[in-house]
């Protein structure tokens, strides 16, 4: 049962980062996993149900990435440890990039609901962002006076607006490695005290 509940995880994905919610309708789903309407409300209770479930997939892999202290020990240096942690980011947003599309394009715009609970999910990663913070506050990369709610800001949009460019919106393949080496050498000079 689990694999149908996949399948049609995975049909929604292709065909809301293809057509957007709401130019999907449940019967493109059903048809491309190839079982009837009735089976699909077996899994999830609508078209809702499903788009917020692809919300919390997201959520759960940028979790399971987000290691900070793994990375802390692994690295050397700033730079290094930034081209680290953006390679295993940009490599997330690429292999997962219908996912991407519909986190970044969709989930926010879409209705209340969702909205909320993307707010509720960036909480969460705002809080996991925080050890982040801390690694550069006592490493003394930071300056004690940045804002931490700023500087999540800052260090999301960055991602994000790089995801978005040079992966997303660009027809030129995205090269994780160079995205990363840019993206840290600009971090490292711009938090350096």
């Amino acid at each position: 049962m689990a694999d149908r509940r996949e399948e049609i995880i995975q049909a929604g994905i292709e065909i809301f980062a293809a057509k957007g919610y709401y130019n999907t309708h449940i019967a493109e789903i059903v048809e491309s996993v190839g079982i009837a309407k009735g089976t699909f409300y077996l899994y999830f209770n609508s078209k809702n149900d499903l788009f917020i479930s692809l919300i919390r997939r997201f959520e759960d892999i940028f979790l399971e990435l987000f290691e900070i202290d793994i990375l802390v020990a692994e690295t050397e240096d700033l730079k290094s440890f930034f081209s680290k942690l953006l390679k295993k980011i940009f490599s997330l947003y690429k292999e997962h990039k219908n996912l991407s599309i519909i986190i970044l394009r969709e989930a926010v715009a879409v209705n209340e609901k969702f909205r909320e609970e993307f707010k509720e999910m960036d909480a969460r990663r705002f809080k996991r962002i925080n050890n982040l913070y801390q690694f550069l506050l006592d490493n003394d990369y930071l300056n004690q006076e940045i804002d931490y709610d700023y500087f999540v800001c800052v260090f999301v949009g960055i991602m994000e607006s790089i995801v978005m460019r040079r992966l997303l919106l660009s027809e030129q393949e995205f090269n994780v490695e160079e995205a990363a080496d840019k993206a840290s050498l600009y971090l490292e000079n711009a938090i350096k005290k």
